[in-house]
């Protein structure tokens, strides 16, 4: 398991192309663990004007048995700067403002996935976000999926997002990316074993309820 847990971090850290989460970032800027999502959540235009934190997955939708690391942390554009070569250039082209992450992990013995990690990213425009999820800007994940080192899982069907849904069958991690009007969200964690597509499903379902319901 120690073995699949280094691997999913390195995996996560790739993902840096929208958000480079780090499951144990040195010294995160921690966020007020008295964060409660506004409703409605505030819009201009048609996209979300709210800061990232605002739209994390709230622990009221997690299946039983798990609970938030903490509050969370802040994923600002410095730390694309930081992760990625092109991250001047994937900031420019996708109008990146912010990102967040938080973590769940599976409360006594056992559970599958051992934990969650989700992140949210904002971007100024609906066309920003979909670029981040765009082979141009998220190739480190489509070239492993067009080699065949990851597995390009369904949609998931009912799901009012464009997305992206993939299996890495070495460590069993299943990742849900899904773009919703300006917001880029990625759900993800590792299989001791299991089958997660439908517990990634039914999460993501859930999230995306949430934030429909509390659009303004």
């Amino acid at each position: 398991m120690l073995k699949r847990l280094v691997i999913l971090s390195l995996l996560l850290l790739g993902l840096a192309a929208c958000a480079p989460p780090a499951l144990d970032p040195p010294e995160p800027e921690v966020l007020s663990a008295e964060r409660a999502a506004p409703t409605p959540f505030p819009m201009s235009n048609g996209v979300f004007t709210g800061a990232p934190q605002d739209f994390v997955l709230h622990e009221s939708l997690v299946p039983s048995g798990y609970a938030a690391q903490d509050a969370g942390n802040e994923s600002p554009n410095s730390r694309v700067l930081e992760g990625r070569p092109d991250g001047a250039a994937y900031i420019e082209a996708t109008g990146r403002v912010s990102g967040s992450q938080i973590q769940f992990n599976h409360v006594g013995e056992g559970g599958d996935p051992l934990y969650v990690v989700q992140v949210v990213v904002t971007f100024k425009t609906a066309d920003g976000a979909t670029l981040a999820l765009s082979r141009e800007w998220h190739a480190d994940v489509w070239n492993r999926i067009d080699s065949g080192e990851f597995e390009q899982l369904p949609n998931i069907e009912g799901l009012a997002a464009d997305q992206l849904v993939w299996r890495d069958p070495v460590t069993g991690t299943v990742a849900v990316e899904m773009v919703y009007r300006n917001l880029y969200i990625l759900l993800t964690g590792p299989s001791d074993g299991g089958d997660n597509y439908q517990f990634f499903a039914d999460l993501a379902q859930a999230h995306l309820d949430w934030i429909i319901a509390g659009e303004g």
